[in-house]
């Protein structure tokens, strides 16, 4: 008998039927009008609770959305995920001591929440191989922040606990990111969600402009300026539409969905730009103009003509006090007293850097410790009083010195360089516009961070590490797919020991 044995071929997946296909469309237009319908009674509940700001409806709503997200999870983990995700923004309206443990906040809740949704989901779809690369990159930096906590704790003598407690209300909202990665696994729960963060957004936006449209109007914006429940402080709001315009003017440009879809992005769009323009925030300006023309260059240059004749036509669409926030920039001149400083924000900006050498100068490798800049400030800043940063490099380098940078700039490096890979390797469109969003809106809070302090304020940033999540998770789909593809097509059985050989 010869010894010879047929190659074996991997076997071929199997195809479904025509015949299998009316039944999975029946479902799948039951579960999206389901789907529909859920948002819209929690948009329901949101502007019931909006509507009777008493206390009783507020412990209701907590209520309603507590059972709600639990009932959905155990069904649909991505559902969870998506109800996490829409109500973020309301987060800091669950009372401080509902729960009267020290150090058990909202942030402590959410983190509970966003490990049952991961646990949920491997318990239904099974653990996967799949590892995501930048939840390293932000264990990593968390880990410096822990060490700036204990640094803290030797040079100023305060309290470790509540040190490491604010620390962990700073990291908690980055978890979102490997929920996303490891929970939304199908294109359906890819849309769920990312709707849902569009949904928040636009949802917080039409807030920021009901309580400032008057004031635009009359011109009294300068004193009500925009600001929301994603971030009350205008400026912090206003970095966040920076990071978050050019990716929904990426889903406004191109074909993800029906023309509905692109019609709704639209007006998306233009709240934010909108919302944008009434916080009056120049650093978040030029973060979104840094932003829309990285956009332009790399995705779609027919902006580049939109921009150009925005550009040109500005006297017709901007508003005067915007116009007149810029003139202030320029028009500083001099020295400013102390007094003047505190009410001029750019002055103090100016103040802030001009101080950098000095306070890092005794401590210039780990810095003076977490929360520790005010103290900082007023010891060696030129104005000699306490006063919170206004800029994330001023802030970084003073609480975690030259070390804190590298890592700053090793968190950011590689959000751009996943972004561009999502964006050139990832195989779902979706995967590859939500790729080339994350990028971009690095780039607009990079400048951003500059006039104020951002990255600190992590409640903003949930629905990027979202969509960061989607997008790396398509990236490590097609690099595993390559690697399959890569390997030995064929293998022949009957090697020594039983092997292939």
């Amino acid at each position: 008998m010869s010894s010879y044995q047929p190659v074996s071929f991997s076997r071929r997946p199997e195809v479904p039927t025509l015949r299998d296909e009316p039944p999975r469309r029946e479902r799948e237009v039951m579960l999206g009008m389901g789907e529909a319908s859920l948002l819209l009674l929690i948009i329901g509940a949101v502007s019931v609770g909006y509507a009777l700001p008493f206390t009783a409806v507020k412990y209701g709503l907590i209520a309603f959305f507590g059972v709600l997200f639990v009932v959905k999870t155990l069904q649909r983990p991505a559902m969870g995920l998506a109800l996490l995700a829409f109500g973020i923004p309301a987060i800091d309206l669950i009372p401080k001591g509902l729960i009267p443990i020290r150090a058990v906040n909202a942030e402590t809740l959410m983190i509970v929440a966003l490990l049952f949704v991961i646990a949920r989901a491997n318990a239904i779809s099974g653990r996967e191989p799949l590892r995501t690369k930048m939840g390293f990159v932000l264990a990593i930096y968390a880990v410096l922040i822990i060490v700036s906590c204990v640094n803290g704790w030797f040079t100023w003598q305060r309290s470790l606990f509540d040190l490491l407690s604010a620390a962990k209300n700073h990291l908690a909202y980055m978890l979102f990111l490997p929920a996303a990665f490891h929970v939304v696994r199908e294109r359906r729960d890819k849309l769920l969600v990312v709707s849902a963060c569009v949904l928040s957004l636009f949802l917080n936006c039409l807030q920021a402009i009901d309580e400032s449209w008057l004031a635009f109007a009359t011109g009294t914006l300068e004193r009500h300026r925009a600001s929301a429940l994603l971030a009350l402080q205008p400026n912090l709001f206003g970095a966040a539409l920076a990071m978050y315009l050019p990716v929904t003017m990426l889903f406004a440009s191109k074909p993800i969905g029906s023309r509905w879809v692109r019609l709704v992005m639209i007006a998306v769009n233009g709240a934010i730009g909108f919302a944008l323009i009434l916080t009056l925030s120049r650093g978040a300006w030029l973060g979104a103009v840094a932003g829309l023309l990285v956009l332009a260059l790399l995705a779609d240059r027919k902006l580049l003509i939109l921009f150009a004749l925005a550009a040109a036509g500005y006297q017709y669409w901007v508003p005067d006090a915007a116009i007149s926030r810029v003139e202030e920039t320029k028009n500083i001149q001099g020295e400013l007293g102390a007094n003047s400083v505190a009410d001029d924000s750019t002055q103090m900006r100016v103040e802030q850097y001009k101080s950098l050498p000095a306070m890092m100068k005794p401590r210039p490798i780990l810095g003076w410790g977490y929360r520790s800049y005010p103290r900082v400030f007023e010891k060696y800043g030129t104005l000699k009083r306490s006063k919170g940063a206004h800029s994330t490099y001023v802030l970084i380098g003073t609480e975690e010195g030259v070390i804190g940078w590298i890592v700053l700039a090793f968190v950011f490096g590689s959000m751009i360089f996943i972004g561009w890979k999502s964006w050139r390797l990832a195989e779902d469109p979706l995967d590859r516009y939500l790729g080339i969003g994350v990028l971009v809106g690095a780039v607009s809070m990079l400048v951003s961070m500059m006039a104020g302090s951002r990255f600190e304020a992590q409640k903003m940033w949930v629905f990027y590490w979202v969509f960061f999540g989607i997008a790396e998770r398509g990236l490590r789909l097609a690099e595993l797919r390559g690697a399959t593809l890569r390997r030995p097509a064929l293998s022949v059985v009957g090697g020594r020991d039983g092997e292939p050989r």
